[in-house]
């Protein structure tokens, strides 16, 4: 499992979150006890007007 601020990589996106596969962000919380938000992963724009974009877990693999 992953804690907020453990630095991950988008390697499995559901077909929604495809443009993030192989970028890299830190997850920055946990929304609904499933998803997790990770910041640092768009636009400072985006992320501002849009919101953070999040994934499951299996979304997502650790970046060291």
């Amino acid at each position: 499992m992953f804690c907020k601020g453990d630095r991950v990589t988008v390697t499995n996106p559901n077909p929604g979150n495809a443009r993030f596969r192989g970028r890299t962000g830190t997850v920055a919380d946990e929304r609904a006890g499933v998803r997790l938000g990770v910041k640092d992963i768009d636009s400072q724009l985006a992320e501002t007007v849009i919101g953070l974009p999040d994934f499951y877990p299996e979304e997502l693999s650790p970046t060291t």
